[in-house]
């Protein structure tokens, strides 16, 4: 089996502040990162309770922005580095830069938590794949058609990375909590990749060639410690 790392994360754009008179991003993979980790951090420190409902009730980011409005915090964002910033996560980025945030405010001083006996973390169900488009769609309909099954493609790459991420947490939890406590793009959480790779070698089916990116990769290895962390010892409130 074979995997290689790469900077981004599953698009180019995934986290990237924009402004509404520009289509790309003016900002350097390292600098979106650490940005989207800022922000993170800031909404946790003002609304960590509501993070963590969110995080433990495994919402997706669409249920976050309708369930849990708080977590929406325009203030967060560290306005002077572009005029108009916003913060746009597709997928379940927003939850992976939450969990990031959380595991560094609430399980930093933890023991590592001990996982033998905490049961596989539900998931949501499967959704059911686009039906066929019919010989006769019109364009409107091919697009709305191309769109679903661009959602649906993404929805099975962020299930799989889930299931990847809860198998490197369980086989090595200490160095995934190690990985999460470094900041983005250092040379710690290089070192913490590195260290993480053998288990992650592990968790790929035999055969398999997968690259990840960075952001990715922490974000799925980090919503899963948090969910893990918390079904292997009473939950508190934040």
């Amino acid at each position: 089996m074979r995997w290689g790392l790469f900077a981004t994360g599953m698009a180019a754009t995934a986290a990237a502040p924009h402004s509404a008179a520009a289509q790309q991003s003016d900002f350097s993979i390292k600098q979106t990162r650490r940005l989207a980790y800022d922000y993170a951090k800031c909404v946790v420190d003002h609304h960590a309770a509501e993070a963590s409902q969110a995080l433990l009730a495994n919402v997706r980011n669409k249920a976050i922005i309708e369930q849990y409005g708080s977590l929406i915090q325009g203030d967060c964002l560290v306005r002077e580095t572009h005029a108009n910033s916003q913060m746009r996560f597709s997928g379940d980025l927003f939850r992976y830069a939450l969990a990031d945030a959380l595991v560094a405010r609430e399980l930093r001083s933890s023991p590592i938590p001990v996982l033998d006996n905490v049961p596989p973390l539900e998931r949501a169900a499967e959704p059911d794949p686009p039906a066929p488009l019919p010989a006769n769609a019109g364009k409107a309909e091919r697009r709305r058609y191309e769109k679903n099954i661009k959602d649906f493609n993404e929805d099975q790459a962020f299930r799989a990375l889930a299931a990847l991420g809860e198998c490197v947490v369980r086989l090595n939890p200490a160095d995934a909590k190690a990985l999460l406590l470094t900041m983005p793009e250092t040379d710690a959480e290089a070192a913490g990749f590195g260290t993480l790779t053998p288990t992650v070698a592990q968790c790929l089916p035999e055969g398999r060639t997968i690259s990840l990116g960075k952001l990715v990769l922490r974000g799925t290895i980090a919503v899963n410690y948090y969910r893990l962390a918390h079904g292997a010892r009473p939950v508190v409130t934040p």
